[in-house]
């Protein structure tokens, strides 16, 4: 399935919406968008929002993984929309949980900023 980034930059924040599977075959392009996309923006936070994603293979968590180091270099937050149980119990079972801030929903990723 090909990758689809909406990307919206708004002044607290960029969000990134991702569609389709983070995977081998597509976690490199995600990097490289989300790059470009954070270089030129406001502020450092970043929302990314996986509502459409059911599938990440662990090519697209180190990816993410790489994407939340640099966002932290920046003096950003990095915070992950998940709201596939399926795709919330990877992050618990990798433990990945405890290394992102996660959030169930655009809203409530919005209000951690606020924080």
């Amino acid at each position: 399935m090909d990758l689809k980034l909406e990307i919206k930059k708004e002044k607290d924040y960029t969000h990134i919406i991702v569609h389709g599977e983070v995977d081998l075959y597509n976690a490199n392009e995600l990097k490289e968008k989300v790059h470009m996309s954070t270089d030129r923006a406001i502020s450092p936070n970043l929302i990314i929002d996986l509502k459409d994603v059911d599938y990440i293979d662990s090519t697209g968590l180190g990816i993410l993984i790489g994407i939340k180091r640099r966002t932290t270099e920046k003096g950003g937050v990095l915070i992950l929309v998940l709201y596939s149980d399926r795709i919330n119990k990877l992050f618990e079972i990798t433990g990945l949980n405890k290394i992102f801030t996660i959030a169930r929903g655009f809203d409530a990723a919005t209000a951690l900023l606020q924080k």
